[in-house]
């Protein structure tokens, strides 16, 4: 809320994730005829994300969110998962492969001599 007028404050968080998103996540789906849209930011860093055409009944949902969404949008400040209605993934799974993710570009890095 802004004190002085009492207005709420907007989130910089949500228009730094929706940014991201059309960047660098929706022309992925749409290579596969399918779309998303960030819904919103809970007050506990979750983002809501709700896919549509294709992505709607897509069994790789969970795998987009895990693989390809979360990693991406994990480094604005806050963010703690991704979740979307229908898709059953943990908070820790998040984390889990993003760590995997981690480890791998750190071991991939060790040997770049430039």
């Amino acid at each position: 809320m802004n004190e002085a007028t009492g207005a709420p404050r907007p989130d910089r968080r949500l228009d730094e994730v929706k940014a991201i998103f059309d960047r660098d996540i929706r022309p992925r789906l749409a290579s596969h005829l399918g779309g998303g849209r960030v819904v919103d930011i809970g007050a506990d860093g979750v983002v809501e994300v709700e896919f549509t055409g294709a992505c709607t009944f897509c069994s790789y949902r969970r795998n987009t969110i895990i693989g390809a969404i979360y990693p991406r949008l994990r480094d604005v400040e806050g963010v703690r998962g991704v979740a979307s209605p229908g898709v059953t993934v943990t908070i820790a799974e998040q984390h889990r492969v993003a760590q995997l993710f981690d480890d791998y570009r750190s071991r991939a890095g060790a040997g770049d001599d430039s």
